[in-house]
């Protein structure tokens, strides 16, 4: 399939995340093989901000402070359908507030990592990336 007409029937997604911090460490999700950062679709009428809230509370059942941008990640994906999927992720700063760790059955687990060890367990690069510009925001420490 050319370039061309894969864009053509591209479905195009827009979600918002949240690298979540307790103290110095950040929480990574296992989704299967996968490790990465709590996110969701945006839905009509919502901010990406409240967005991040929001899917943070439904996956993790974590209340947070949503914080500063963080910048967003871009990816494409075919779902089981055959088709093409354009997904922008707008990603923030998030902060513990409350509620107690219960994560949806779609995750298998989470656990709060300190920067070497979330960032060399995140399975995406963009994540990885995500991962530092949070660390560097909150002052976490430096270095891989």
């Amino acid at each position: 399939m050319s370039d061309e007409t894969r864009r053509a029937g591209v479905r195009r997604h827009h979600s918002a995340g949240a690298v979540v911090f307790d103290g110095g460490r950040c929480l990574v999700l296992r989704r299967g093989r996968e490790w990465v950062f709590p996110k969701g679709h945006v839905e009509p009428g919502e901010t990406p901000r409240d967005a991040a809230r929001r899917e943070v509370l439904e996956e993790t059942g974590l209340i947070v402070e949503v914080g500063a941008p963080l910048g967003s990640t871009r990816y494409e994906f075919q779902s089981g359908d055959g088709r093409w999927n354009r997904k922008v992720v707008d990603w923030f700063v998030g902060r513990r507030e409350g509620g107690e760790l219960r994560l949806e059955p779609i995750f298998d687990e989470g656990l709060f990592l300190g920067r070497p060890e979330a960032i060399a367990r995140l399975t995406f690069p963009g994540d990885r990336d995500i991962a530092r510009r949070a660390f560097a925001a909150v002052g976490g420490p430096a270095g891989d």
